[in-house]
């Protein structure tokens, strides 16, 4: 371990005796992109938070986590003095060696925490852990199975870009690493940044993807399980130079591929469509190559998938239905957000020892701090809008009416979920049964036109639309899946151009959305709602009611539905017959007579304050 950071030996040393009392472990990243915080206590996660949501500055590009960290300590009621070990998600001492830099764990310490809580905590040691390994335990530790063989597929860590590996009960091993020169993340990054699409942009490359065919060079070669980027600088080229001279290379390729269009046009987007297919389909042979070499190596019957390339649902659907594995599985955080986590539960198993038992598998990605009530000035401008406070049953009804009447509803219930699919705590709902929902949507989030949206499937109804049993990640909206044939024509706005979706199974435990997709198909006869994430182009999805109320504010949403209130804009248009319907049902509560303490429901079912 690098100097500066204490390995497990001198960490066992200091923390002796800890028998008596719970454990508490505070994980981060700390690095460049997607900072982030979890808490454990004795192995249980207590709640996780990214710093983008926090911040409100998206991906939160050179930001200190220490938003994130007090948040969860807030939430837990914990002092940074009350930690038994901070473990990062990066080998900060090594990282800083390979890029030239001096590491001063001091200075260090206090950007994670803020000045006066490291001063707190100076007696609370610091781990680092390697980056991939954090990443390898974010998604085996989260699996609820013995043994698994582990894919973990980025940008890069300290010096690899992608590893494979296995885990069983005695640990992480690693089998092989690929460099920093050979990066899946930082070549598919590259190639949405050559399509104009910003190299933030690997979501809206896999969505154009579908639209054209992969029939143009790119320079990914791919074995029987290995696999090589042909444009890659030397490998005697030191690793800090490699990411300067892969751009380069790779541009050079793409520019001659794509020929004639040049780089970054992006009014003529449809031109890279093909571009777009030949990159994803090269994507996807690399990632089939490596867990063929992963079954062949581990003998392991789950595939634990981590890194930023595993939010690629195109990739997924397509591992999921090789048959290579029984058992697909992702965590909900599998960027570089979820190395908080995995540096936590490594540093958990280390510190307890004899006491540290497996986790069960995540079940829900529930976990973000509970956010504070509204301020008064927010009550306040409430006033604006029509505001009713409903009982559940009424909530779900009332919800589902104006969805099926065309309108767009947001939803905030709740604590939020962690990783960057919204799943109902956080969410923007949709009538799936009209293409132009999808249109409107897109628009009012700021989205480009073209960019698919994805279905909340109940999990009772999964078999109506989907074929075979859901794959775990869909519970997370990580895998695209084929729309049985028969049943696209009635959720257009959920399809994407090639017949898939990215479904979200949605389980009774989720009351308040269950409940609203059974009162949607009382309705209307469809069980299923466009589902994507609260928020507008360029910001995180929304945290806190404040968040909610502004973004519902300057969009063009018309009904946001927050904790037990219907609040809705006074000038939405609603169809006559609507209209005359619910004057009748419905009368608006004044905002004044729910200006109380309220009991809800968590998306688990839970209750908050």
């Amino acid at each position: 371990m690098s100097e500066g950071c204490p390995g497990p030996e001198a960490a066992s040393a200091d923390l002796a005796g800890l028998t008596q009392r719970p454990v508490h472990v505070l994980g981060v990243n700390s690095g460049p992109h997607d900072g982030s915080a979890a808490l454990l206590r004795d192995g249980t996660l207590v709640s996780m938070v990214e710093q983008e949501r926090l911040s409100r500055n998206r991906y939160a590009p050179g930001e200190s986590p220490s938003e994130a960290v007090h948040s969860c300590l807030a939430d837990a009621g914990l002092h940074p003095d009350s930690l038994d070990m901070i473990a990062v998600g990066w080998d900060v001492p090594r990282l800083s060696a390979t890029e030239g830099a001096d590491f001063d764990e001091d200075r260090f310490r206090s950007w994670l925490l803020g000045p006066a809580s490291a001063d707190r905590a100076r007696s609370v040691p610091v781990r680092c852990f390697d980056h991939h390994l954090a990443h390898a335990a974010s998604a085996f530790y989260t699996s609820g199975v013995p043994s698994a063989a582990i894919i973990v597929a980025d940008g890069r860590g300290e010096s690899a870009a992608t590893t494979l590996a296995v885990g069983t009960p005695d640990g992480i091993e690693v089998v092989k690493s690929w460099g920093t020169r050979d990066s899946l993340g930082h070549f598919y990054g590259w190639a949405a940044e050559w399509a104009g699409l910003t190299v933030w942009g690997a979501g809206k490359l896999m969505g154009l993807a579908a639209y054209g065919r992969p029939r143009q060079s790119v320079p990914l070669v791919v074995g029987a399980d290995d696999y090589a980027i042909s444009a890659a600088p030397p490998a005697e080229a030191p690793v800090r130079m490699h990411y300067a001279l892969s751009r380069s290379r790779l541009r050079a390729h793409f520019r001659t591929a794509n020929f004639p269009f040049r780089e970054a046009q992006v009014a003529d987007v449809m031109a890279y469509s093909d571009f777009a297919a030949s990159v994803q389909d090269a994507l996807e042979e690399a990632l089939i190559a490596l867990a063929r070499a992963a079954r062949r190596t581990t003998g392991a019957d789950t595939l634990a998938l981590a890194g930023g390339v595993a939010l690629n649902c195109a990739a997924n659907g397509r591992l999921s239905r090789s048959g290579l594995f029984g058992d697909l599985w992702i965590p909900p955080v599998p960027h570089d957000a979820g190395v908080s986590l995995g540096a936590a539960l490594l540093a958990d198993r280390e510190l307890r020892g004899p006491r540290w038992r497996p986790p069960e598998r995540m079940r829900h990605a529930f976990w973000a701090p509970r956010s504070d009530a509204l301020r008064p000035e927010e009550r306040t401008g409430l006033s604006k809008w029509k505001v009713e406070q409903c009982a559940p049953e009424r909530l779900a009804q009332q919800t589902a009416q104006h969805l099926a009447d065309g309108l767009v509803v947001a939803l905030w219930q709740g604590r939020a979920e962690i990783g960057q699919r919204a799943l109902g705590a956080r969410s923007i709902l949709c009538d799936p049964r009209r293409r132009d929902a999808l249109t409107r949507v897109n628009e009012l989030k700021g989205r480009e036109s073209w960019r698919p949206l994805a279905l909340a499937v109940p999990a009772e109804h999964w078999g109506q639309y989907f074929e075979g049993q859901a794959p775990a990640p869909s519970a997370f909206m990580l895998v695209a899946v084929p729309v049985r044939e028969s049943m696209r024509v009635g959720v257009p706005a959920g399809v994407h151009v090639d017949g898939t979706t990215r479904p979200q199974v949605v389980h009774a435990q989720q009351e308040l959305f269950h409940a609203i997709l059974r009162a949607f198909h009382d309705l209307t006869g469809v069980p299923c709602l466009v589902n994507t994430s609260f928020n507008v182009a360029g910001r995180p999805m929304v945290l806190s009611r404040g968040d909610a109320l502004e973004t519902f504010g300057r969009s063009e949403l018309d009904v946001l539905v927050m904790d037990d209130l219907l609040i809705r804009k006074p000038d939405r248009a609603v169809p006559v017959r609507t209209r005359q319907r619910r004057q009748r049902a419905l009368s608006f509560t004044p905002w004044n007579d729910v200006l109380r303490p309220q009991t809800h429901l968590d998306p688990r079912g839970e209750s908050t304050s």
